[in-house]
């Protein structure tokens, strides 16, 4: 049986996001997968508290809710949709990843930006359609993860990751956090690919889900 490939995910981590992003093993000579474990594992340390506060709450870091006070006492806001709020940390996180894929300050800056406010958006979207996700849906995911990591065709890749952990179960706690947040969206696009493909081209896909991200962060109105 031909090995699954297992995808990096930038998300915060990013991330499966709504997207994947191509992930370049080594810029120059530096080891993308050990860097980018490091900038996930030091957000790991920095945001425990962050993420315990944020896991309290359905809904991440809307707005008017009890999370996003408590959050912003730790980390500043880069800007505030109609239903959710952006942090630095968010947009640094991404900044860092598209940086280590030799994008310039300026290119990466703009990519982040433009990452993070979809993603929230689209976050945003699944909640608001009802697609949550519960504590046995997230262990499943992360049992599955783990056999996928164990035989990936990447495995080595995404151990580069996880040994920048202290250790094992920090990596894999930290993941679980994410998924918090990712599997709703992820759900969420499941359903409109499904439905798109009812009566649309497979290959215009990618470009239709674009045009869904564009106009879910266009609604946010961020400021």
């Amino acid at each position: 049986m031909k090995k699954k490939y297992l995808f990096i995910i930038i998300s915060m981590l990013a991330v499966v996001m709504v997207a994947y992003y191509p992930v370049k093993k080594t810029v120059g000579k530096t080891d993308f997968m050990s860097n980018w474990g490091k900038i996930l594992s030091k957000d790991s340390k920095d945001k425990t508290s962050d993420l315990q506060k944020r896991s309290n709450t359905k809904y991440g870091l809307f707005i008017n809710s009890d999370s996003t006070d408590n959050a912003t006492s730790s980390e500043d806001i880069f800007e505030v949709g109609n239903d959710v709020v952006i942090t630095n940390q968010e947009i640094q996180i991404a900044k860092e990843f598209f940086a280590l894929q030799g994008q310039s300050e300026k290119d990466a800056a703009q990519a982040a930006v433009k990452y993070v406010e979809e993603y929230n958006a689209m976050y945003v979207e699944a909640v608001s359609k009802g697609y949550d996700v519960t504590e046995k849906e997230i262990d499943e995911y992360i049992s599955e993860l783990k056999a996928m990591t164990m035989h990936a065709e990447n495995s080595k890749d995404v151990k580069k990751v996880m040994a920048q952990f202290d250790s094992e179960d920090e990596y894999w706690n930290y993941q679980k956090e994410v998924c918090k947040k990712q599997l709703p969206v992820q759900k969420y696009v499941k359903s409109l690919e499904e439905e798109y493909l009812k009566n649309g081209d497979i290959t215009a896909w990618n470009d239709e889900l674009n045009k869904i991200k564009e106009e879910a962060a266009k609604k946010q109105q961020y400021r």
